[in-house]
């Protein structure tokens, strides 16, 4: 695993400031195939075992290791608590302000009136109804969400609403305050508190419930990111959209409005923006951006990283504990820079890219 940014809790072991990226966490816990980091803490996941790293039970440095009784599936954790969804549909929650074990979370499901199936005599048919499993499962410092089998969505444990049946979740993601979700048909929903535009709504306000963001209605989305108080997304025409907050330049958006200037643009854009990126620097002839479209894009804090087909890394926003891999004279980057420390061979590691709130983490 290599990292760079904050470190100040051992959660990736070594030194407090991974400046670039180093090589780092060298034991067995690094090999976990599912990852989730906080600002403090870091969780990793490897069949029914569960590595925790960082800040928590009151310690710096501390290590931990779990089992469960089933597969982990997936994992999410903020500065408070780690949720372990595994393979059955059941989720656990695990306190992080002591050596607490795992709890097994109840959701409220709607009680809404099932209408009886009935047969050509008008006699009731039984209908068997499978149990509740839940499927997705995300959270932020102050959000956590789950989609179940039955497409119902849980504001924490208690339902707040039900897609149709025939919508399908593929990715879901949560910032600080709001939740996205991408759906197998290329269409984006939010949810949350919105009031820095990271929803893509023209109004600024909070949303219970899931919004489709109409600016981007009729473009198929291949990938989506939920960074702090910002959201991203790529098209399959390979373009990249960003819109919320914009204080450190995350959304690939000039902070002044130039580099003599004292003069700041705006620091919310509530609607999807679209981004030109740079020119790609890969050892393709004849590079263009068409050729290396970007095809990941994830988010922590402040900041952003684009990955493109040929594995390069661009990046942009806060960079005051180097989490963005670059050494630079101020602390935020307002455009997208290549990430001239990852080598470009990447294109296996697509998929391995990850963003803390204040780091950058690529799984070997």
């Amino acid at each position: 695993m290599i990292v760079s940014g904050f470190n100040g809790f051992g959660q990736f072991g070594g030194r407090r400031k991974l400046e670039k990226f180093e090589d780092t966490l060298a034991d067995d816990a690094s090999a976990g195939t599912l990852f989730s980091c906080s600002w403090n803490c870091t969780a990793f996941a490897y069949g029914n075992n569960l590595y925790l790293r960082g800040f928590f039970a009151g310690k710096t440095n501390n290590f931990r290791k779990l089992t469960t009784k089933e597969t982990i599936k997936s994992l999410a954790i903020n500065d408070r608590f780690c949720l372990v969804l595994l393979s059955n549909g059941k989720l656990y929650k695990l306190k992080l302000s002591t050596d607490s074990e795992l709890e097994e979370l109840t959701f409220t499901p709607d009680n809404h009136v099932v209408p009886q199936k009935r047969g050509i005599f008008g006699e009731c048919k039984s209908v068997s109804s499978s149990p509740l499993e839940i499927e997705f499962v995300a959270c932020g410092n102050n959000i956590t969400v789950a989609i179940s089998n039955k497409n119902a969505v849980f504001n924490g444990t208690t339902q707040a609403y039900e897609f149709p049946r025939h919508m399908h979740t593929k990715e879901l993601q949560c910032g600080f305050e709001h939740a996205v979700l991408l759906n197998t048909n290329g269409d984006i929903y939010t949810w949350g508190n919105g009031l820095r535009g990271q929803l893509g709504q023209a109004i600024l306000g909070r949303d219970e419930t899931p919004s489709l963001v109409e600016a981007l209605a009729g473009l198929k989305i291949i990938a989506i990111a939920a960074g702090g108080w910002h959201s991203a997304a790529i098209s399959a025409f390979g373009d990249l959209y960003t819109w919320g907050f914009n204080s450190n330049g995350q959304l690939g958006l000039r902070v002044f409005k130039n580099s003599s200037s004292t003069l700041k643009e705006p620091a919310v854009y509530p609607l999807p923006q679209i981004i030109d990126l740079p020119i790609c620097n890969c050892s393709k002839l004849n590079s263009d951006v068409s050729s290396c479209p970007p095809i990941k894009v994830v988010a922590g804090g402040r900041h952003t990283i684009v990955v493109k087909t040929c594995g390069s890394l661009y990046g942009c926003g806060w960079n005051a504990h180097n989490q963005l891999g670059l050494i630079c004279d101020h602390d935020f980057v307002d455009n997208f820079q290549y990430v001239d420390s990852i080598s470009n061979d990447l294109t296996e590691l697509i998929n391995k890219v990850y963003c803390g709130s204040w780091c950058t983490i690529i799984k070997k």
